[in-house]
Order: C-alpha cells, then structure tokens, then sequence
C-alpha cells in the first residue's frame, strides 16, 4: 500500500475530525500533492460502501487505480455497464449515474452507499447528487485544488458545511514536492473590449477566441518556445478548434512533432490528431513533443516530466488558471525542481503567480470577478453568508435594507407629530423620495433666519442610527458650495414656515 505523506496525514485527520461535526465537506489541496492517494485512503479507511464520481474516464480510471492499491475490492461503472456493482468501493461517472437514476433500481442501489466522494468537486457535474433523497444523512466529501466557483453556479455552501484546506503551493514548493513556476509573460491581445458571460464567469468564449485566432499569433507561439525551451515535453492549451489545429500545424511546419485534442476524437486527421487514448500513450512515451489541447487535459492529465506549458488564451478563473499550470507542477528527472509557462494571454496580471497564497472559501461573488465575497453572519441560523444577500439561504431569515429600517424610523417620527415641524417635512418628504440635497435646500430656503439650527434639525431626522451619515460639519460645506448657489424661483406658495 501507498505510504502517506505527513501532510496528508495531517489533511486526512483534520477531514475525520470535519466529519465528526458536518455530512458534507471539502478538502482542498493543490494538484500534484496527490489527492487520488487520499481518495483511495478515505476508501479504505471508511466503514460504509463508497461511491467514488469523477467527470472524465481518465480520472474513474485513475481513482479506481488508487482505491486497489490500497487493497480496495473495487469496480468501474461505465455507461456500458448494464449489471449494478455489489464491490464495497465502485467508481463511476457522474453524468453516468445521474443518467441511471431515472430508474428506480439504480436510485435504490445509490441509497446503499453511505459515504460518497466527489473527485473535481468544483464542477457543477456534480452538483445533482444533494438533490437526491437521503443525501442529508449521507456522507460526502468532495475534494478540488480550486474548491471556486463564478457566475451563476450554484454556490458551494447550499451543498458543503465546512471547507478543509491543506498546504499550500510554496508550502509543497519549499519540501520538494512541486515544482516552481519560471514564468514568461509574451505578447498578449487587450480584453477590454470583450463583453463578459455572466453564465459561465468568464470572458465570452467566442469573441476571447477572435483575440487570439490569427496565423502570426501562431508562428509567435512556435517561435518562443523555439527560443525559450526548445524540445522540451510541452502540452498547449488553446480556446479554439481553429487555433488549436493551427498551432499544431505551425509546430510540425518547423520540424517540431505535435498532435492536437479537442473534446471529440478526431479519427479522420491521421497527420494531426487521432483516437484520444492512442494520442495519450503516444504523449507519455515521447513519440512527440507537443500536445495541444482544447476543452481537456485541465485535469487528470498526469504525466510528471511535462516540462513547458503554453497558455494561449485569457480568462479570470482561477480554477482554469491553476489547473493548467498544474499539469507540469509535478517533479520528475531532469525539470531540476522547474516549470516553464509562457503565457500569451497576460493571466499572471489577473490572477498572480502560481506560488502566491490563495483564499479559498465555500462562497463567490456572482457578478463580475469571481472571487470570495465579504461575508456576515445570519442572526437567526448563525451561519456565515454573502452581505449582498438579503434573505438567508438556509433559515430563510430576511435582512431589512437598508431603506425598509430608514423607512421604519421615519414613519415612527411622522406618527409622534400632529403639526408639521421641521421633523414632519424631512420625514415626510424623504419617503416621497426626495433627495437628501433637495431636503436640506427646502429647509434652509423656508427658514432664511435660522438656516443653521435648521439645517441640524433636518440632520438629525436623516442621521437616525439606519439611515445616512451626515455630520454637522457638512453644514459650512453645503452653504458655501449648495446653497449659495440655488436660484429661489418666486412661485405663490404659502405653506407656512417651519417655525
């Protein structure tokens, strides 16, 4: 059986004492410091029949491959596979399963597991499994290098209670286990004016592949890696099929073997690409240089004495940034503790080196930039939450706005008044909507011989303890630079002085 690092050790304890306390969790820890030990650890460990999901086969078969050497009796459930496994430990497809859940055997037979892992836990392939009845008493552990998410995706803490966070890259750099990144920054087209998909929380796919889709951005490519590490083991990760068979067709243009992978085989073109699994193989011996790829390899791609990686396209995730760097992290004979990166799409700039400290959190911000959102507690449930929401995602508490604890306060004020004071019409006239300029102006206007003490009256209706923050001293400020320069209209008005 596999031996066990000590940080893994430590990682794997604090995952047990997480669960002692929570059903469903997180463990984070950077690619390359052997998450498929620790899954294959947990199932062996474990004393209820476990599920293991992945998204991809190259990774059900590399997680079946670590749960039997830890002695698992395991099986591998493919979407060929007619007969439901009765192996202790199975490892499937999410999108297999959800598929097979349509029938109600194949929901009976999920319901004996009581311990599910969920490999890549930050794709949203897996986010149908705390839909299904029972799960609340199952438990689940999901594991991801870059436990983040954008956009519209479900927020990972509607699914997940607690987040355990292992070492971190120069943690892993410093004890020999990663390598560090020697970064190159090249020539890269402004994104200013591509728009942003909200859906997926990145620039918009087809006009960010419009930046990089030009023959002399190809040869650019080719030529630093000419110059910057010529025959080195590289994988290229492009954002187009166009760019990426170009970019191969330039490398082999100057001598230099390459093959291209887009989601699909691509059995047709013998010269350039071929049947995925063979261009694998072909890869991992050597038998070429360069392997180029579109909408794969960003995980489970794990071969060690990958050398270069080339980045040829820009994006704000986090997650697409550190799982392409780390398809070369991995130590192996002759990197001498290294990688290259040569980013053309000026990444670094948005989202740091590969060894600077992240924070990582089950919450991201929805909009634009993705990231960890400030956070509040929820005064009913207790748990931490986003300040931009207004009701509480798990009890349903409602946070007044600010507008409905203004609105409150004033109406009280109005109520306490039978007359029209100075009191009454500030309150009166800041629920009309009014601005709070406007007020202070119509104050001043009606009280010409009392302007000031009028001015703080007025304040200290608007200053109540919800609403806006104006100090006294605002008062030589608003005279100088409002006041005296508001043009009185004559008009018939005769409602009466405020005092």
């Amino acid at each position: 059986m596999p031996e066990l690092r000590t940080y893994q050790k430590e990682l794997l304890n604090e995952a047990r004492q997480a669960l002692s306390k929570y059903k469903h969790i997180i463990v984070q820890s950077p690619t390359g410091s052997g998450k498929g030990v620790l899954i294959g650890s947990m199932a062996s460990m474990s004393k209820y029949r476990v599920l293991i999901l992945a998204h991809s086969e190259e990774i059900l078969k590399q997680d079946a491959g670590h749960a039997r050497n830890w002695l698992c009796d395991c099986s591998e459930v493919y979407a060929r596979t007619k007969k439901k496994p009765e192996t202790r430990v199975c490892v499937m497809m999410a999108q297999t399963l959800r598929q097979r859940l349509k029938k109600a055997e194949w929901a009976e037979w999920l319901d004996s597991f009581g311990f599910i892992i969920l490999d890549e836990c930050h794709r949203a392939e897996f986010d149908f499994i705390f839909e299904q009845p029972g799960i609340d008493s199952t438990f689940v552990v999901g594991l991801s290098a870059t436990p983040a998410r954008y956009g519209r995706m479900k927020q990972l803490a509607l699914m997940y209670e607690a987040m355990v966070v292992g070492p971190s890259v120069q943690d892993l750099i410093d004890q020999g286990f990663l390598c560090r990144c020697k970064l190159y920054s090249l020539d890269a087209p402004s994104m200013d004016d591509v728009e942003w998909d909200y859906g997926r929380g990145d620039y918009s796919l087809g006009q960010m592949a419009q930046k990089f889709k030009s023959r002399a951005r190809y040869i650019g490519a080719v030529e630093n890696y000419q110059r910057i590490c010529p025959g080195a083991k590289a994988v290229c990760f492009g954002c187009s099929s166009e760019q990426v068979i170009g970019v191969t067709e330039q490398f082999c243009a100057v001598g230099i073997k390459a093959k291209y992978m887009l989601s699909a085989n691509f059995d047709e073109d013998e010269d350039f690409s071929g049947e995925r699994k063979e261009i694998m193989d072909q890869f991992k011996r050597g038998d070429f240089q360069v392997l180029v790829l579109l909408g794969i390899g960003t995980a489970g791609l794990d071969i060690p004495d990958i050398k270069a990686v080339l980045v040829l396209f820009a994006t704000t995730s986090i997650v697409k940034w550190y799982q392409v760097l780390g398809r070369c992290s991995r130590p192996a004979d002759g990197k001498n503790g290294e990688f290259i990166c040569l980013d053309f799409g000026l990444n670094y700039s948005r989202l740091g080196r590969y060894e600077d400290s992240r924070v990582w959190g089950l919450w991201h911000k929805e909009g634009a930039g993705g990231g960890v959102p400030p956070m509040k507690i929820c005064p009913q449930c207790q748990k931490m939450i986003p300040v931009q929401y207004q009701d509480c995602p798990y009890c349903q508490y409602h946070f007044p706005t600010q507008q409905e604890i203004y609105q409150s306060d004033l109406q009280e004020i109005v109520a306490k008044n039978d007359e029209e004071t100075i009191e009454g019409y500030v309150a009166r006239k800041k629920l009309e909507g009014k601005k709070t300029n406007w007020i202070l102006v119509q104050v001043c206007i009606k009280n010409p011989d009392n302007q000031k003490e009028a001015f703080m009256r007025a304040i200290e209706v608007l200053r109540t303890k919800h609403g806006e923050n104006i100090s006294p001293k605002y008062y030589f400020f608003f005279k100088r630079e409002i006041l005296s320069k508001v043009k009185v209209k004559k008009s018939e008005d005769s409602s009466p002085k405020l005092f």
